[in-house]
């Protein structure tokens, strides 16, 4: 029993279930039909009113599983939204500049790789050069638009090793 359902059937007077005897006189009898009766117009209304409750509460649930969807849809937007304007990782600095500003984690590998200095070449010969010592080859495929790699600007590194997967740097 629901609730509301509980509620009415308080509310609402039950008429004591007969005994049956049919030894009874007539009074009695006709005493029992009416109860009889009584008792299914009252279940008639209880069952109504049961009804009537799930009606509402399956249109509650509905416009409860729409607020939802409209509070979890607005949630998504402002957490994109703050994603959009966090800032950037702080700069690694190196002996001739400032290094950082990839977006997808790459900045993690900036002292490992230039010790933060924007303008290093490789010293093994390999042609890695700059901050992410992103290796000549892979500029070439991946960032050939950003114009060329060596004497590139900072931001134009980082835009580069954005468009990495981070598996570029052996993770």
């Amino acid at each position: 029993m629901t609730a509301l359902t509980v509620t009415l059937a308080l509310m609402l007077p039950m008429a004591p279930t007969p005994t049956p005897t049919p030894h009874a006189p007539g009074p009695t009898q006709a005493h029992t039909a009416t109860q009889l009766l009584e008792g299914a117009a009252t279940a008639s209304i209880l069952i109504g009113a049961q009804l009537e409750y799930q009606l509402l509460n399956w249109e509650g649930t509905a416009a409860l599983d729409d607020y939802l969807g409209t509070m979890a849809a607005q949630d998504q937007a402002a957490r994109a939204a703050a994603a959009r304007h966090a800032a950037p990782p702080a700069p690694t600095s190196g002996p001739t500049g400032a290094c950082g500003g990839a977006t997808n984690g790459a900045d993690q590998f900036i002292t490992r790789e230039s010790g933060g200095n924007p303008a290093i070449s490789n010293a093994g010969g390999s042609g890695a050069y700059g901050c992410y010592q992103i290796m000549p080859a892979t500029w070439a495929s991946s960032c050939s638009d950003l114009g060329a790699e060596v004497g590139s600007s900072v931001a134009i590194q980082a835009e580069c090793a954005s468009r990495l997967p981070l598996s570029a740097w052996g993770t």
